[in-house]
């Protein structure tokens, strides 16, 4: 399954978002523990998902593939049809903490329209 993150400086943590969960077929009911946080005025549990191996391409092409411990994954605390239906547009996110524990580098430069991750 492909996701496509959206890389926020500003979030502590990496997670997956429960549009991208619930794409897996996980079982979200059961998911429903974890740290709470707040995300674009929803509460969700950051239930931890373990031994998780992400893919990255690269310029040229090739895949590189990390394995990571843990990622957190959002579960509203409270879960029903109109919720599920208005976090939908909540990306993935990809957090300050998988960018240290990587080693990543963000460059960003908004005049050449030019961002990226260096190794």
């Amino acid at each position: 399954m492909s996701v496509d993150d959206l890389i926020d400086t500003w979030s502590p943590f990496t997670v997956l978002s429960t549009n991208d969960i619930m794409r897996t077929k996980l079982p979200i009911t059961r998911m429903q523990s974890g740290e709470t946080v707040s995300l674009a005025g929803f509460r969700f549990f950051n239930h931890p998902i373990k031994n998780v191996a992400t893919h990255f391409r690269t310029t040229t092409g090739e895949v590189k593939m990390i394995e990571l411990s843990s990622v957190g994954s959002l579960i509203p605390t409270k879960i029903d049809k109109e919720i599920l239906n208005n976090v939908k547009s909540i990306p993935s996110l990809i957090g300050n903490d998988f960018l240290k524990e990587q080693k990543f580098a963000l460059y960003f430069n908004p005049n050449a329209k030019t961002a990226y991750l260096e190794y």
